[in-house]
């Protein structure tokens, strides 16, 4: 079986305070992208785990892995006693805002659940994705979603986004654990998820509006300490796209407003030492 995980961008991302267990509670919609990291499964009658690693030569092939992780969980939960060999080729880079990681364990999750004869549903493969990392949840679905909490409660939303998108990568990563260091709460000016949402849910989404809706807590934060971040997106706005950086960073997307310049765009992009990517929207696994 192959499937191919997507990444995610963030339309809107606030954080709303810091709980007692060190996590923080946010408002996010997240959107999946045509930027894919590729697994191939194949079953096997020994017990074991095999695990292969292309793309990127920092990527563990061992239980360090997220992957790895996902396969140890689900045979965990559902007393398999099979084994498993997965070729896992990385096209989305690490400590980008991307999600990469957590899209791999969700696409692991479900294609185990297929390939197993499992068939649990889509709740339980997410409260299970859960105990992976907050942002696996949202990847066991996919299109677009409201994340509340610690990022963990999804909440599906219908849309009919097609839209592109060109990510733009520095070639670095960003920490997530320093940009919330640097988050200083109680925050004075508290963005609202209300608009967007219902934008996006009534089919009213206007890409030439988007700006008045985009919102990103963790840009006023990393590019103070991240500069080239800033310059991609002054870069991209420039160019004619709506711009936010996604996650913590390091990657901003531009949301392209007339596709007619794409090609544009990519020519002039390519005068950087940047990574670059044409996307479009797309809805699950």
């Amino acid at each position: 079986m192959i499937v191919k995980a997507p990444a995610k961008i963030n339309l809107y991302l606030e954080i709303l305070n810091k709980r007692q267990d060190g996590y923080h509670n946010i408002e996010s919609v997240m959107h999946t992208v045509s930027l894919f990291d590729i697994l191939e499964f194949e079953p096997m009658e020994e017990n074991k785990i095999e695990l292969i690693c292309l793309g990127n030569a920092d990527l563990s092939n061992d239980k360090n892995n997220l992957v790895y992780k996902a396969v140890m969980k689900f045979k965990e939960q559902y007393n398999i006693n099979k084994g498993i060999k997965i070729k896992l080729t990385k096209n989305i880079p690490t400590g980008a805002g991307l999600g990469g990681g957590s899209s791999d364990a969700a696409a692991t999750l479900v294609a185990l659940n297929k390939i197993w004869n499992v068939n649990t549903d889509i709740k339980q493969l997410e409260l299970l994705g859960a105990k992976l990392g907050a942002d696996v949840p949202f990847f066991i679905t996919g299109g677009t979603a409201k994340i509340s909490q610690i990022g963990n409660v999804v909440e599906k939303l219908k849309s009919n986004l097609n839209l592109s998108f060109i990510l733009v990568n520095p070639n670095f990563g960003v920490s997530t654990a320093y940009a919330y260091s640097k988050i200083k709460f109680p925050l004075t000016n508290a963005q609202k998820i209300n608009t967007i949402t219902e934008v996006i849910t009534k089919g009213k989404f206007n890409v030439k509006d988007a700006g008045g809706l985009f919102f990103n807590r963790f840009e006023e934060v990393v590019f103070d300490e991240y500069p080239q971040i800033k310059q991609i997106k002054e870069t991209l706005d420039g160019l004619g796209c709506v711009s936010l950086m996604s996650g913590s960073g390091a990657t901003v997307f531009g949301l392209v407003k007339d596709v007619n310049k794409v090609s544009y765009i990519l020519d002039e992009l390519k005068k950087y030492n940047w990574s670059v990517w044409l996307t479009n929207s797309v809805e699950s696994l």
